[in-house]
């Protein structure tokens, strides 16, 4: 019965005060936006490489076929499917993660920071009832929106631009492996969040460490076989001339296992920390 309210409370939580749908608009703008903003940055490199008098002009001063081969070369990269949704899938792992953990603050601590669990935890309430819900809820949602998200720009990009259009199995690939990348950093998050009750120190700190553990496991060759080979896929990888997914096969399953393994493993330590900080207000005997 309590974990029942429990869910119950966290998705009034949820709803009630738009968290949900702030998570919605912070993914799935990008996925509008993005690929919009690309193509009107490509009609115009197109409407000045068709521009007569302005290539005359250049032509005139001695530059002209650079000049114009440049152009012409830009605009091919502004007319690039899978370029295009590479770079809306970078954004997803990036700044559409920032705005999620930040809309997420209060469930990540911020409700431990304002007192607000003493109350419900001084009535009987279990540590296991009032931390599954949020990592059920959250994670699933993020991995939900992120997939819808992520389909629908694959699917954009493929009407919007003319060269090197995505398969229909890649795009749903990508958005899987974006999905569950999101859900796994969600859940991350969660955890030292709720361990530490510092939810605005914890946002920065997974931002920047994020980031800097994606740069160290590149510069030492490691990007594969890890959870973070799935960010390194959908940003760029995945639709590199040279990729097989014969060959990457094993480090995408091996990187999916371990992100769903460490994200039940963070569930577990921050249900440990938790227990751990409980007080016993029903002791019979006295302390001293």
């Amino acid at each position: 019965m309590q974990l029942k309210y429990s869910f119950k409370k966290e998705w009034l939580h949820f709803s009630r005060t738009f968290r949900v749908f702030g998570i919605i608009l912070a993914i799935f703008s990008f996925a509008l936006a993005d690929p919009f903003m690309y193509r009107a940055l490509g009609l115009m490199m197109e409407m000045l490489t068709q521009n007569a008098d302005a290539l005359t002009a250049v032509a005139s001063v001695g530059t002209g076929a650079g000049a114009l081969d440049g152009m012409e070369e830009i605009y091919s990269i502004y007319n690039d499917a899978a370029l295009i949704f590479s770079m809306t899938m970078a954004e997803f792992c990036s700044t559409s993660t920032l705005i999620i953990m930040l809309i997420l603050m209060s469930a990540a601590g911020g409700e431990q920071k304002k007192r607000a669990t003493i109350i419900p935890a001084c009535s009987g309430l279990e540590h296991f009832n009032y931390l599954l819900p949020k990592f059920v809820l959250y994670p699933a949602s993020v991995f939900a929106v992120t997939f819808i998200s992520g389909a629908f720009a694959g699917l954009l990009c493929n009407i919007l631009f003319t060269e090197d259009r995505i398969a229909p199995e890649m795009i749903l690939l990508a958005a899987v492996l974006c999905a569950v990348y999101m859900a796994f950093i969600t859940a991350v998050y969660l955890s030292i969040g709720l361990c530490t009750s510092r939810p605005g120190a914890v946002t920065v700190f997974m931002y920047i460490g994020s980031t800097l553990i994606q740069m160290i496991l590149s510069g030492l060759d490691l990007e594969k076989f890890n959870p973070f080979t799935l960010r390194s896929l959908v940003s760029g990888g995945l639709f590199a001339p040279d990729f097989s997914l014969a060959d990457e096969a094993a480090s995408i399953a091996v990187g999916t296992a371990l992100a769903v393994i460490i994200g039940v493993v963070m569930f577990l330590l921050c249900l440990a920390v938790q227990k751990a900080r409980a007080i016993n207000n029903k002791q019979d005997t006295p302390e001293f």
